[in-house]
């Protein structure tokens, strides 16, 4: 068990922003809960899943949500006002989440594993287990963001969803007893998220450590931390930060560019977009483009199908060595110099029903993954 420094926090929200393909919310964010954590004394302890005791429970515990239309925020944002003021919205949420399903299920937690890498979404359930005294789990259970809790390696291994707690952002509770299956959670929760003006806390998936071991990414959270510290090094050398990504993760190389356009809708509680970037260097007179739910989904070189689904498509900004987020306001990262990567998803995610559950098909699109 390793014990975690400001400065390994801050190196895994760097390697999450581009290991997360553009989703698992901002660093902005991230490095908030950060800051906050510190200033309480919390400690983060690192620990493998096989440190953890076999019968222990886990669950996942992280937020859900997007974008949204103003019609929904207006509707919100009374309800957004009262808050004003009031401190530890954040904390309050997960503890409320993670001890409602504690008590419908009458277990404690050991911990808690994020449902996914991200800047936001990959420190939560870090954050709630510092705060309690638990040890932190290095894992999570997608190996990048996605875009649906349905689209998890706990579904892969045939592990239930529920119970479920949801917890809105004003401090509403429900319980999902059942579901008929993983995409009905997804949609129950989403709908909560919509109607909460865009985002709320779920606990789900209790399940011993031992489930998880085949419903988890193990040393995600270590492997984050060792590509931003990466990233940092060579900021610091003024070596090419980009490049210094490629050499850490073996990662593919498709294109480097300047972003000509991107294009955001807040709808459904997801952000769905495009970017369109345009060729430099090597990469002159071409153009590529990324369609994305949340998360980096689908690409095209020159209009012909490029890297897909469950495959990691990561963006990395060649000036800050960050991954840009696609939870920002449509153009703001227009002008800037991209390179994108393709790595290759866990191993679980390349079995039928990973790709099932996570390959084009799934968002609509007729593309053979390869």
């Amino acid at each position: 068990m390793k014990t975690l420094t400001k400065g390994n926090l801050e190196d895994y929200i760097v390697g999450a922003t581009i290991l997360s393909c553009g989703g698992g919310g901002t660093a902005e964010v991230g490095r908030a809960i950060v800051k906050d954590a510190f200033e309480k004394g919390f400690e983060f302890k690192l620990a493998d899943i096989d440190e953890l005791p076999d019968e222990a429970f886990l669950c996942i515990l992280g937020r859900v949500g997007g974008g949204v239309p103003k019609e929904v925020l207006d509707r919100a944002a009374p309800y957004f006002e009262k808050l004003k003021g009031r401190k530890d919205e954040t904390l309050r949420g997960l503890q409320t989440a993670s001890k409602k399903l504690a008590d419908f299920i009458g277990k404690e937690f050991h911990s808690y594993i994020a449902t996914e890498t991200g800047p936001v979404n990959g420190i939560l359930a870090m954050y709630m287990a510092a705060s309690e005294g638990k040890p932190c789990v290095d894992g999570d259970c997608c190996g990048r963001a996605k875009p649906e809790i349905a689209i998890s390696l706990t579904n892969v291994a045939g592990m239930p969803i529920t119970p479920l707690a949801i917890v809105t952002p004003f401090g509403e509770t429900l319980i999902l007893e059942s579901a008929v299956d993983d995409h009905r959670a997804e949609d129950l929760s989403r709908h909560a998220a919509i109607a909460s003006g865009g985002w709320v806390y779920v606990a789900r998936c209790p399940a011993k450590v031992e489930a998880y071991k085949k419903g988890m990414v193990p040393g995600q959270v270590t492997k984050c931390i060792e590509v931003g510290e990466a990233i940092r090094i060579a900021r610091e050398k003024g070596e090419d930060l980009a490049a210094a990504f490629m050499a850490k993760t073996n990662a593919e190389k498709l294109f480097e560019g300047t972003v000509s356009s991107h294009n955001i809708e807040g709808r459904g509680g997801f952000n769905w977009g495009e970017w369109q970037i345009e060729g430099s260097g090597e990469f002159q007179g071409h153009s590529f483009r990324v369609w994305f739910k949340n998360e980096h989904l689908i690409s095209w070189l020159d209009g012909e199908p490029c890297a897909v689904c469950p495959d990691l498509i990561c963006t990395v900004d060649v000036n800050t060595g960050e991954g840009p987020s696609n939870f920002v306001k449509s153009g703001e990262h227009n002008g800037k110099n991209i390179a994108v990567f393709r790595l290759k998803a866990h191993e679980a995610w390349r079995t039928k029903k990973g790709l099932e559950l996570f390959g084009p098909a799934h968002f609509g699109y007729n593309i053979e993954y390869k």
